[in-house]
C-alpha cells in the first residue's frame, strides 16, 4: 500500500462486508464498513473518504436499485467529486448506464472478480486524484488589487 487511502463500503450483507474488508485491507489503510446507509451522511462528514463502494439495494424484496440511486445523490450533495462505485447482484445494462449518468464512477456486478474490484476501486481513486491535481494546476492565480487603497477587486464591478 503506497498511500493512506480510505474507503467507505455500504452493503446490508454482513458477509459481503467481511469479505471486502479482507480483500481490500492491503490496498486501503482505513476501511469503514456500514451495513446500513442511514448513518452514511454522518460518517462522511467525519471521515475523509477517498472512495465509496455502494450497494444498490437495502430492503428485502426490493432489487430495482432505487435505494442506491437515492444514496448516490445524497453522497453527491455532501461530496460532489467523491468517486462512487455502485455494486449489485441485480444488474443489467440499463441500471449501469443510469448509474454512470447519475454520477457513479463505475459499476460492479456481484459476485465480483477479486482482481477486477481492486483494479476498479484503485483506478477510480487514482483518476480522482489526477483530476484534482490537474484542476489545482490549471486554477487561475488569485487576483491582486494594486493601488493606494486596498479595496476588494469585486467592489469595482458594477
Amino acid at each position: 500500500m503506497d498511500k493512506q487511502l480510505t474507503i467507505i463500503i455500504v452493503d446490508d450483507n454482513k458477509g459481503v462486508l467481511i469479505a471486502l474488508k479482507m480483500l481490500l485491507k492491503n490496498h486501503f489503510s482505513n476501511i469503514v464498513a456500514l451495513s446500513s446507509p442511514i448513518t452514511l451522511p454522518t460518517v462522511m462528514r467525519k471521515t475523509k473518504a477517498d472512495i465509496v463502494l455502494l450497494d444498490m439495494n437495502f430492503s428485502a424484496g426490493i432489487n430495482n436499485g432505487n435505494e442506491g440511486f437515492f444514496w448516490l445523490r445524497e453522497i453527491k450533495k455532501i461530496s460532489p467529486a467523491l468517486p462512487i462505485v455502485l455494486f449489485t447482484a441485480y444488474a443489467d445494462i440499463e441500471l449501469a448506464v443510469r448509474g454512470i449518468k447519475e454520477g457513479a464512477t463505475d459499476f460492479i456486478v456481484k459476485p465480483w472478480n477479486n482482481q477486477k474490484i481492486i483494479e476498479t476501486l484503485l483506478t477510480a481513486v487514482s483518476s480522482d486524484k489526477k483530476n484534482k491535481k490537474k484542476q489545482r494546476k490549471n486554477a487561475l492565480p488569485p487576483i491582486q488589487c494594486i493601488g493606494a487603497k486596498a479595496m476588494p477587486c469585486c467592489s469595482f464591478i458594477n
